[in-house]
């Protein structure tokens, strides 16, 4: 059976077809052209608009979902991506907008090297694609194009209809401004004493504020961030501190959860959780067989031990050691619940062993090259010299577990910025120390607050790839001085992250 034809086509036609409608025909067919013009500027701007409007549900309903992914995981993340789009884009007066919506909203692993999404991989990116097409059942209607349709005299074309369809994806990505190994890094406030200089390369941030007193310097291609600069107030400003107004930028970063990180580097070091941070620590380093005489004199077996070896024990053992050999795992266990001094573990302390006429020894104090693991909290006493090593506790208190006193120092007190050399202290509480404890190319990463006193004279403290990262706040006080060693950040090192919208190749 022949295809109906539309009533209003078929009386142009009949009537084109009468030889005293020559004339009309061509006016007809004018008024067609006319129209068919017309029509491509009128719908063409409603094509631009409606394009414009999808791309942005498309784009917002992304980001929606990689903010569900970051804060909640992966379980709820394409549910609140679909939320955003009938927000913006309700189906009741857009009509619908999916092909299928369970393969046009996914979660996807976005590859920046390669800036291309996969389907496998761990998830850190959401695509939203939205449709007005055939797939959708939903195509664009004309206006004007759809009238200058009704004028052509062969079959319906596809003036009446146009189709679109849209992808917009945000991937939680790395944040290339600042450079993990060098800054300063809270979740809650940073705050500032007087006369701290901040080298180029070295970044604040603060997720809450940060709160400067006067004459710190900002040196050029510094950094200092925070979600609203209106937190900083007048002290943003180079009257106040000079070089803040150069420094100062608006960011919004999505820093790790503090406590999975420390305790993912616990397990990986304990060898129940990912190997990569332990194999990468220890890929340089390894054991000298006549150090591991130390370890025999407080009741280690040695046989057998090798690179990266756990090597479990008491904090009274530990404390015991003459010599602390390198690249082994030192598994310390403290009393759970005890006086201060069964909590934790003391360098550089003078003690004396049990007994009326115990022998006096001091705890180890220089060392380098070791993990210690362990659930005591850390005191650093005079005389400690700590390289090159990893240091975790997973002790939780309500007081600081990691302290120390004048003169004890950690990482490299000459400035040096080796990758293979870098020295890491993690904590579950919090910590506070003198300025001069923290040397060069350290980093402190902890689940609580953070505070770094001033120096006990009027010299400046300088530190060369120290970095803090903190659940809580950073407590700086004056007269320090931070320059950064630029060292590419290790999986122990926090990873600052944006989310941020991408166009995959």
């Amino acid at each position: 059976m022949p295809k109906p034809t539309h009533p209003i086509r078929a009386r142009l036609a009949a009537y084109a077809r009468d030889d005293d409608g020559t004339g009309t025909v061509f006016s007809i067919f004018a008024v067609a052209m006319l129209l068919i013009i017309g029509g491509i500027a009128i719908d063409g701007s409603n094509f631009w608009r409606n394009q414009q409007q999808m791309q942005q549900t498309a784009d917002v309903a992304a980001h929606a979902g990689v903010v569900e992914l970051t804060m909640n995981g992966t379980q709820g993340a394409a549910s609140a991506a679909a939320t955003f789009v009938n927000n913006n884009m309700p189906s009741d007066l857009y009509g619908n907008l999916y092909a299928d919506q369970n393969s046009d909203i996914v979660l996807v692993h976005y590859d920046e090297n390669n800036n291309s999404i996969s389907t496998s991989g761990t998830p850190n990116a959401v695509r939203v694609q939205l449709h007005r097409n055939s797939a959708s059942g939903n195509p664009l209607r004309t206006i004007a194009l759809r009238v200058s349709d009704l004028f052509l005299i062969s079959e319906q074309t596809s003036l009446s209809n146009w189709n679109l369809s849209v992808t917009g994806v945000a991937a939680l990505a790395v944040f290339k401004g600042c450079n993990s190994t060098d800054g300063i890094y809270a979740k809650d406030k940073v705050r500032l004493s007087s006369s701290n200089t901040f080298g180029s390369g070295y970044c604040l941030h603060s997720q809450d504020e940060i709160w400067m007193s006067q004459q710190n310097n900002f040196m050029a291609n510094s950094g200092l961030s925070m979600p609203n600069l209106d937190s900083c107030g007048s002290k943003c400003t180079d009257g106040a501190n000079p070089g803040s107004e150069a420094a100062a930028f608006e960011r919004n970063l999505i820093l790790p959860d503090i406590n999975a990180h420390i305790q993912g580097a616990y397990d990986s070091f304990l060898g129940t959780g990912d190997p990569a941070i332990k194999d990468a620590f220890f890929s340089d380093k390894y054991i000298e067989n006549s150090a591991l005489n130390a370890l025999k004199t407080v009741g280690i077996k040695t046989a057998g031990l090798q690179t990266g070896s756990v090597v479990n024990m008491t904090d009274a053992q530990f404390e015991e050691l003459a010599d602390v050999p390198e690249g082994l795992v030192y598994n310390v266990t403290c009393k759970s619940n005890g006086n201060p001094d069964s909590v934790r573990i003391e360098f550089g302390e003078e003690k004396q062993k049990p007994g009326k006429n115990g022998e006096k020894y001091f705890t180890p104090s220089q060392f380098s090259d070791v993990a210690i693991i362990t659930n005591c909290g850390f005191e650093f006493l005079t005389a400690t010299d700590i390289k090159s090593s990893v240091l975790i506790s997973t002790r939780l208190a309500s007081t600081h577990t990691i302290t120390a006193s004048s003169g004890a120092s950690i990482g490299d007190l000459l400035g040096g910025c080796a990758v293979d050399e870098q020295t890491v202290v993690m904590g579950m509480s919090g910590m506070s120390v003198p300025a001069d404890f923290a040397g060069s190319n350290v980093s402190f990463i902890v689940d609580n607050d953070i505070h770094l006193s001033a120096s006990s004279s009027s010299s400046t403290i300088n530190h060369s790839g120290v970095s803090f990262h903190a659940s809580g706040s950073v407590e700086i006080a004056a007269n320090h001085t931070f320059d950064s060693c630029a060292t590419p950040p290790s999986g122990l090192i926090p990873t600052l992250k944006v989310i941020r919208h991408v166009i995959p190749s």
